[in-house]
């Protein structure tokens, strides 16, 4: 499957040299190239009848700047009028409908409306984020939707968070919630024993959103809700681990070292690592 998936992947970048002149007009074919690219999908649906599309494609898209800035995207047009399903899957009410979405079709960004050049080089240039760190478990997740593919990448996103600037964290920690509240769907519907074990997992990395959008204190509370005796001994870890950077994010020194204690060699370098880009 994943040979077929690069053979498809570089059939389009043959046909389409991802100049972002060239618009896709096919979200599947976008999401295949995005997936083996690196790269977030630009979704702009449109309609020939409206005004304001018109106007953003002469003012807006087809500016030398906003051509620059679209090179870091996979851009694709969706024409309302033919893609009615597609719209409705996505919720779009009116056009210009503007998205930015993961290689799996995730949204995590979205506005209806006109948007002259200055906004829309500002969209780009925030958003314009290379997804290598995520892109075995997209690919994953691509091939087949089943539990563990979206746990993995549910977690990979919160990893991925916290090394985006603050006005990016809140997007992308909400996109890992998608992923999360699908794979607690997935692993009620699986055949894996233990699923306590996994339900505990996720509940941890709920506490986990919060030391990385800055609620130590609500973390700590979370974490004085679990019963350790009932914890699967795999999930202990991570407990500590929580506390630990929930304390240290507290500037709390006499928790953190006590917490500290109970952490191996590979969690004091991932809280390292956790703080380093936290900074």
């Amino acid at each position: 499957m994943k040979s077929i998936l690069y053979t498809t992947i570089i059939a389009l970048l043959f046909t389409s040299t991802l100049s972002a002149t060239n618009w896709l007009d096919s979200l599947e074919d976008a999401k295949k190239i995005a997936l083996g690219t690196n790269k977030l999908i630009l979704v702009d649906f449109w309609a020939s009848w409206c005004g304001p599309c018109k106007k953003m494609d002469s003012e807006s898209w087809s500016k030398a700047e906003v051509k620059l800035l679209m090179e870091s995207y996979v851009p694709v047009k969706i024409d309302l009028d033919i893609n009615r399903g597609l719209a409705l899957k996505y919720g779009v009410r009116g056009i210009p409908y503007v998205f930015i979405m993961d290689g799996n079709g995730k949204v995590i960004y979205e506005q209806m409306s006109y948007k002259p050049k200055r906004d829309v080089m500002a969209l780009l240039d925030k958003y314009a984020i290379n997804t290598q760190f995520l892109s075995q478990d997209l690919i994953n997740y691509y091939k087949k939707h089943n539990f563990s593919n979206t746990y993995r990448l549910a977690a990979k996103y919160q990893d991925f968070s916290v090394m985006l600037n603050e006005d990016l964290k809140y997007e992308f920690i909400a996109v890992s919630e998608k992923y999360f509240i699908e794979a607690k769907t997935a692993l009620r519907q699986s055949n894996i024993k233990n699923k306590e074990r996994f339900n505990q997992k996720i509940e941890l990395f709920d506490v986990q959103k919060r030391v990385i959008l800055n609620s130590p204190k609500k973390a700590l509370k979370l974490l004085g809700k679990f019963d350790t005796i009932k914890m699967d001994e795999r999930n202990i870890s991570f407990y500590n681990y929580l506390y630990y950077i929930a304390y240290r994010s507290m500037n709390n020194a006499e928790k953190a070292k006590e917490a500290r204690t109970k952490l191996s060699k590979t969690d004091l370098k991932k809280a390292d690592a956790f703080f380093n880009f936290q900074v």
